[in-house]
């Protein structure tokens, strides 16, 4: 007993005082996800990356918000919602102190985002932020105003009717090339 208390002195504790201090995470350390709504777009590259489908992105009940959904009862910890988010609205944080919730719903975050509408059929197809995020970055690469004016309606189209467009005019221009 004496020897061990001699190597303690000399060497130091080997434990942490953890749960009576805090204990202190080393860098790099995996925790909890956190999610800041005001810089999440919805472009749910997060959901997509979740191989424990901790995170859900759906339309709610109106069809008018993107819900996401993070159930951390699920997450694994992996971080490769962090390593996605282009925005840096998720984030692992240092806490990992979850098994003292003692309320599932303490586990659960919640967000809405407000979806766009497409300017031809006006059904959704992506959130508001989504856009503003894409026009934004397309003002940083050098496009000028008018050409960001010019190309609004376009990324404001949903999928299906760019489709659309694309196949009347290369219908219009082969009927052209007909005549």
């Amino acid at each position: 007993m004496m020897k061990l208390l001699d190597m303690t002195r000399k060497y130091g504790n080997a434990t942490y005082g953890y749960p009576l201090e805090p204990y202190e995470v080393p860098e790099g350390f995996r925790g909890k996800p956190s999610y800041d709504y005001e810089k999440c777009i919805g472009c749910t590259a997060c959901a997509v990356a979740c191989p424990s489908n901790a995170i859900n992105v759906k339309l709610n009940a109106k069809k008018d918000k993107l819900v996401w959904e993070f159930d951390c009862a699920r997450c694994i910890f992996c971080g490769r919602c962090d390593e996605v988010c282009p925005t840096n609205a998720v984030m692992l944080s240092k806490e990992f102190e979850m098994a003292v919730k003692f309320n599932k719903e303490d586990l659960k975050e919640r967000g809405e985002l407000e979806l766009q509408h497409c300017e031809v059929c006006h059904k959704p197809f992506t959130t508001k932020k989504l856009i503003a995020y894409d026009l934004e970055r397309l003002k940083r690469v050098g496009w000028s105003e008018e050409t960001l004016d010019a190309k609004t309606h376009y990324i404001r189209t949903c999928q299906e009717c760019k489709k659309n467009i694309v196949v009347e005019q290369t219908n219009r221009s082969f009927g052209k090339a007909q005549k």
